[in-house]
């Protein structure tokens, strides 16, 4: 780059309470600046414009034309990851835009490492974002898609033939810092993984949210995965139990005030 050079951050519409920050801006107000920097790119100043969280493909292409049609093609430099989301079955997700786990690797024996993808329509951001921070629902399910998709790639692959059930035993988050809708990563650090028996694999795991050099949340889970005929047969008859206590007991009246 020459030395009048720039970084610019982008993030998705839904976190314009994050693009209060000198340097970061919503793809709205990004392609709203666009003809202003047509007006003055004669100043020689180089832009490298980065994606954050909840920027969509399709969005990041029509920034890419707009900014041609401004002759900005010298100026700006765009530079979008294009991660590769865990597939549906390992995170157990119908949808992409829910897929919160990309680029999933193993670092060493016992420990994984994904990086965190947000997408501006996933379930979890549709009712409620405030604030400049991503809550902390987003940390808790990409634990819980992390666990998954480690155990289907790394571990339950030991029986290509079956299928499995997972089951959370226990599952407790400490939240250390603010997460941000910007780059994080994923970690996964193997405690316990029984799976000699086939029928029953046992995991204990502690899942981390690492963003800017700091750890964001921790989650320590025990979790066990089960053919799935075994918990569907315990599964029927409990929600049969719930089913017949709930018809047995008095009906609550509500009387019209």
């Amino acid at each position: 780059m020459s030395a009048q050079s720039r970084t610019v951050l982008l993030v998705g519409d839904r976190f314009a309470g994050f693009a209060v920050h000198e340097g970061v801006f919503t793809v709205s107000q990004f392609r709203e600046q666009l003809p202003l920097l047509g007006a003055v790119r004669a100043g020689g100043e180089h832009t490298l414009v980065r994606a954050g969280q909840g920027v969509t493909a399709p969005e990041w292409a029509a920034l890419r034309e707009t900014a041609a049609r401004h002759g900005l093609q010298e100026s700006l430099e765009f530079h979008f990851p294009h991660p590769a989301l865990s597939p549906r079955q390992e995170v157990h997700k119908h949808q992409s835009q829910n897929t919160l786990i990309a680029d999933l690797r193993q670092e060493q024996a016992g420990r994984f490492v994904a990086d965190l993808r947000l997408h501006a329509d996933n379930e979890l951001l549709l009712d409620h974002q405030t604030g400049q921070h991503v809550q902390g629902m987003v940390a808790v399910e990409a634990a819980r898609q992390m666990f998954l998709a480690v155990s289907e790639r790394y571990y339950a692959n030991r029986y290509p033939d079956r299928s499995y059930y997972y089951v959370i035993d226990s599952m407790n988050t400490a939240f250390e810092n603010f997460l941000f809708p910007l780059d994080a990563t994923v970690e996964f650090l193997t405690l316990r993984a029984e799976t000699d028996d086939p029928e029953r694999l046992s995991f204990a795991a502690d899942i981390s949210v690492h963003q800017a050099g700091r750890r964001a949340a921790l989650t320590t889970v025990t979790y066990t995965a089960f053919e799935p005929a075994l918990i569907e047969s315990k599964e029927t008859k409990r929600a049969r139990f719930a089913v017949d206590h709930t018809v047995s007991a008095p009906a609550r009246v509500l009387v019209a005030a």
